[in-house]
């Protein structure tokens, strides 16, 4: 799956529908709840991914393939299917397996290169950037708890998380409180073959926002990228308030993924 995603954005940039820190969030940090999903392979060609209990199917299919697609829109028990808003032939044939009402949830795409180092701003005093070490990962659970509640991101599953690949600490980047709790964070997955990394997931705890604390640890975690020889990110928001985020550090919107029921 990781392969075909890696793949997939060699032959199709940024129209990448997947990066490989997707899959390796998506699975590890459910380890242990695979009774509740269901993947399917094509070779390495396309993949299917069906939660069962709200029949959203996740779908790849390499663009040279696009033969499978029905093969994967078959699936009886899939309600839910995603394509790009103005990519016609995934559209067309969600419609041919009865996936034709839009959803009003959607996902934008956003991209920016960096033609510069990025340069972390400076913090409130107390405040502090660093990595996560061995000896955080409770406090790191709690904060993406807060942020995401409910989460049921467990220090067992994000022990999981930072054994998969490509996960790296040097990437998983926070800002300190005072008080040494974790105010905000943004994680950063590489994809040093094609040199696009990934913000997933970002946070800031409640009591610490509006104190541009999300947009200091996103600058810091691209600094780090940007010294590992990163020169791209993508990331992805649901509302507007993370979009706002993202364009005020220069992220530029490329597409829409929508959701269609059947």
């Amino acid at each position: 799956m990781q392969r075909l995603a890696a793949r997939q954005r060699r032959v199709l940039g940024d129209r990448a529908p997947w990066h490989t820190g997707d899959i390796a969030w998506g699975l590890w940090q459910h380890a242990g709840r695979e009774h509740e999903w269901e993947i399917r392979t094509w070779g390495e060609d396309a993949w299917s991914w069906l939660r069962l209990d709200s029949g959203l199917l996740d779908y790849d299919v390499a663009e040279e393939r696009l033969e499978l697609l029905d093969e994967v829109l078959a699936e009886p028990r899939a309600r839910k299917a995603c394509a790009f808003e103005d990519d016609g032939e995934r559209l067309a044939a969600l419609a041919r397996h009865g996936f034709t009402q839009p959803m009003e949830s959607t996902l934008s795409f956003n991209v920016l290169e960096l033609t510069e180092e990025p340069q972390p701003p400076a913090l409130p005093d107390g405040f502090s950037y660093r990595t996560v070490g061995e000896d955080d990962v409770a406090e790191r659970v709690a904060v993406h708890r807060d942020v995401w509640a409910p989460s049921r991101v467990s220090e067992e599953s994000f022990a999981d998380v930072q054994r998969a690949w490509p996960y790296r600490a040097s990437l998983d980047c926070v800002v300190v409180a005072p008080d040494g709790r974790f105010a905000a964070y943004a994680h950063l997955w590489p994809e040093d073959e094609t040199g696009v990394g990934e913000l997933e997931p970002v946070g800031v705890r409640e009591e610490f926002r509006r104190r541009g604390l999300g947009q200091a640890a996103c600058t810091f975690a691209m600094r780090r990228w940007w010294d590992e020889g990163g020169r791209r990110v993508v990331v992805y928001n649901e509302t507007e308030i993370a979009g706002a985020l993202y364009r005020s550090l220069g992220f530029r919107r490329h597409g829409v993924l929508r959701e269609y029921a059947r």
